[in-house]
């Protein structure tokens, strides 16, 4: 006999196991919240002209809603959220750019960039604010 008792890590074992699954339950239900929080947020938080930007905005869940992906599906909305960098436009389908103003059309132009407008980080960080506190929550309830 080894004369060690390991009773009380084996209660612990069985605790935490018959815990896991509420304790899951409650983290994909924090976590839907919170990707649904993100779209809300950065649906409010992006520019809009047409519209078609914060309509775009939607969430994907990962792995039964432990996770999720959020964001636009419009092709520019990186382009938004980080800026671009001077560039060249050129002229495609009509062979020449035409725009109301223009002297006349010409085949490219040097677009001179745009500034950063940030809504999805600025959406994540707000909807994830409460995070701690909820997970201590959980933690909380589980073990008690």
């Amino acid at each position: 006999m080894n004369g060690w008792d390991t009773s009380e890590l084996d209660g612990l074992i069985k605790d935490l196991d018959e815990v896991a699954p509420r304790t899951e339950a409650l983290t994909r239900t924090v976590v839907k919240k919170i990707g649904h929080d993100t779209v809300t947020l950065g649906q409010n938080k992006a520019p809009v002209d047409t519209g078609n930007l914060k309509n775009s905005i939607g969430v994907d869940p990962i792995d039964d809603w432990m996770g999720f992906e959020a964001g636009p599906t419009a092709a520019y909305g990186a382009d938004v959220e980080y800026g671009t960098e001077p560039h060249e436009i050129k002229a495609r389908n009509a062979g020449a750019l035409f725009w109301e103003g223009a002297e006349h059309p010409v085949k490219s132009i040097q677009h001179p960039g745009t500034d950063p407008q940030p809504y999805m980080r600025p959406a994540f960080d707000q909807a994830t604010e409460p995070l701690d506190k909820v997970m201590a929550q959980i933690a909380k309830k589980a073990i008690t």
